[in-house]
């Protein structure tokens, strides 16, 4: 999920423009989409859940200010709080007054999971009213909840929003990232394997040209600094028409193909194709394995196994 939705929303303008006037569809090159993939993609949106007994307010952390994610409330025609009385009455009230509770954090739940796939967020945090974000917690879809937590800092009252809160969301986009990098080179340890069977990562600009040509790439892996990234490729029209050198015109479908950075190429056939984006440690990163990162700074988790040739 944003680093890798940051990174392929911002692949999607990588499209090749049209020429001048009476040249349409001449082809003019990629633009630079690698440090500003560098950029977002070490950064993950967090999708932050106000809750009380009432209903929530959403907001979207992630590199610039906090942006509004929309708000949603219970039914006011019900009450929402309880009485300290034994009678029978007043049981029946409370218990109508719990019912609300139980709506109003089904209602949160659906609202929350909204705002997740709208804003692209990758980690969410539940803050307020301990009793209600539990209750939202436990309604999540299964996809959604496991990339939740929880906060006991903060709330919906003005004013409440605070420096604790701020820490525990920072904490839950660098842990969300820090299992999204580990699972991926994971996989891809696992999957790089030699050629006396099916592999389902591959590396290396050939490799990873022939699987963007034939929309194999599930996750694109991108080293900051690796020599790879810079490396020349050619590209056509499509995002799919790439090829590593220009002799290989069968790929191109072009005349005159254009020359790009592999990054970038890269970048605009996973946009195209909804393949993942993830922007590993540098090399020189303290937390970095340099035997698991990919050689050359490019890699891929395939769609499907590959049999190599």
């Amino acid at each position: 999920m944003s680093e890798d939705r940051s990174a392929t929303a911002a692949a999607h303008h990588s499209n090749i423009a049209s020429g001048p006037p009476g040249r349409a569809g001449v082809l003019v090159g990629l633009p630079r989409l690698g440090p500003l993939v560098e950029l977002c993609g070490r950064d993950p949106a967090c999708l932050v859940a106000r809750v009380d007994r009432t209903g929530a307010d959403f907001s979207l952390h992630d590199t610039g200010p906090r942006r509004d994610a929309g708000h949603v409330e219970g039914d006011a025609r019900w009450p929402v709080h309880r009485t300290a009385s034994a009678d029978w009455s007043e049981r029946h009230f409370r218990l109508k007054v719990e019912n609300t509770w139980e709506h109003t954090a089904g209602e949160i739940a659906r609202a929350l999971e909204t705002a997740f796939e709208e804003t692209g967020a990758d980690p969410a945090v539940l803050a307020g009213d301990p009793r209600e974000r539990q209750a939202v917690h436990a309604r999540l879809p299964e996809a959604v909840r496991a990339v939740t937590v929880t906060s006991d800092h903060g709330g919906r009252a003005p004013g409440s929003d605070s420096v604790p809160l701020e820490r525990d969301v920072d904490r839950a986009r660098r842990e969300h990232l820090s299992r999204r990098t580990e699972e991926a080179l994971d996989g891809f340890r696992a999957g790089r394997v030699g050629t006396d069977r099916p592999t389902d990562a591959v590396e290396g600009v050939p490799a990873l040209v022939e699987a963007a040509r034939e929309h194999r790439i599930g996750t694109l892996l991108l080293r900051p600094g690796g020599s790879d990234l810079h490396r020349e490729v050619r590209v056509g029209a499509t995002p799919d028409r790439i090829a590593e050198r220009r002799t290989d015109a069968q790929y191109l479908g072009e005349s005159e193909p254009v020359s790009a950075r592999a990054d970038g190429a890269l970048l605009r056939s996973a946009a195209a194709t909804a393949a993942d984006v993830l922007v590993l440690p540098p090399a020189d990163a303290e937390d970095a394995d340099t035997e698991e990162l990919p050689v050359g700074g490019l890699g891929a988790l395939l769609r499907w196994s590959y049999e190599q040739p």
